[in-house]
């Protein structure tokens, strides 16, 4: 009698078989999903190693335009569209390179001069309203301007507005009732549209408090608005008399281009306190876009006002 081995039916080494190829692809799954994960942590860390990077890239930049106020407050007691500031500084670095750049802000009309001590000021409000209309903006937007900062709830009517007409907006808000901090505040008050804002961004800025114009740096835009019996050829004129920069307001008064203009001079100045640093990090595939707001004192000490990402409604 001979005897035969066991042999395993097909259907059971089929099961078999299957069964250690589906564990075999639960596993591949498995370290292919591992081996996923830990290069999104890699380039996770890697994203936010550089952006700390690049953020020190910006505090170095904030000191390097510190650095070169102090030297113009040094070097002259006026500040134009001549001084070292002015120059931009464009560098490589490591896998990309950074852009910078200081903008003088008080050649611009800061918005918080529409109010002095509470009240508001005739002078800038109708300054004001003259760049608005050069610009082919409303005017009577500097009604709705003037309640978004004053400290009441009295409408300026028939062009104002406060909490009674900003509550019934789809999305509810309250007036500020306090100076503007930004300019893109401007977006949130009564009428203005982003056509407006961007038409008028190159021309305004904010200060804490009360403000003169530089005549030194003032584009001919700005000039024009400064008092209303100027002509756009005269602003011009002036803007291009600037390019020696004036020593002092009576000098800039004196001048043969503003022969027969008025203007209250406890409004204009030659020199400047605010500042704008604009810069771009971009390193491989990141990049950091930003914005510092510089204020010099009058001992020539400059300070980070604040510093912010820039975004597409920054200009």
């Amino acid at each position: 009698m001979t005897s035969t081995g066991y042999r395993q039916p097909t259907s059971e080494r089929g099961i078999a078989l299957i069964t250690v190829m589906l564990v075999l692809a639960v596993v591949t799954v498995a370290l292919v999903s591992m081996s996923s994960n830990r290069q999104m942590d890699i380039r996770r860390t890697e994203n936010q190693l550089r952006a700390i990077q690049a953020w020190e890239y910006v505090y170095g930049l904030e000191a390097w335009a510190e650095g070169r106020l102090r030297d113009d407050f040094a070097d002259n007691k006026n500040d134009a569209l001549t001084d070292l500031w002015s120059k931009p500084l464009s560098t490589p670095i490591p896998e990309g390179s950074f852009d910078a750049d200081i903008t003088e802000l008080q050649g611009r009309i800061n918005l918080n001069n529409l109010l002095v001590d509470g009240a508001a000021s005739d002078d800038d409000v109708q300054r004001l309203k003259r760049l608005f209309s050069n610009l082919d903006i409303k005017p009577e937007l500097v009604d709705a301007m003037l309640d978004w900062i004053d400290a009441d709830m009295d409408i300026r009517y028939p062009h104002g507005a406060e909490d009674e007409t900003y509550t019934k907006s789809p999305q509810p808000y309250r007036s500020a009732n306090s100076l503007f901090s930004d300019v893109s505040e401007l977006l949130r008050v009564q009428g203005f549209t982003l056509k407006d804002y961007e038409k008028l961004l190159p021309y305004i800025y904010v200060a804490e408090s009360y403000e003169p114009l530089n005549v030194n740096t003032a584009s001919a835009v700005v000039l024009r608005a400064m008092v209303g019996d100027i002509k756009k050829d005269q602003a011009e004129s002036i803007f291009r008399a600037s390019g020696k920069p004036f020593e002092k307001v009576e000098d800039f008064l004196k001048d043969e281009a503003m022969a027969g203009i008025s203007v209250n001079k406890t409004s204009l100045g030659v020199t400047s306190n605010h500042f704008l640093l604009s810069g771009q990090i971009d390193m491989g595939k990141n990049g950091l876009a930003f914005r510092s707001l510089l204020k010099r004192n009058k001992d020539g000490v400059v300070t980070v006002v604040r510093r912010m990402r820039r975004s597409s409604i920054d200009g």
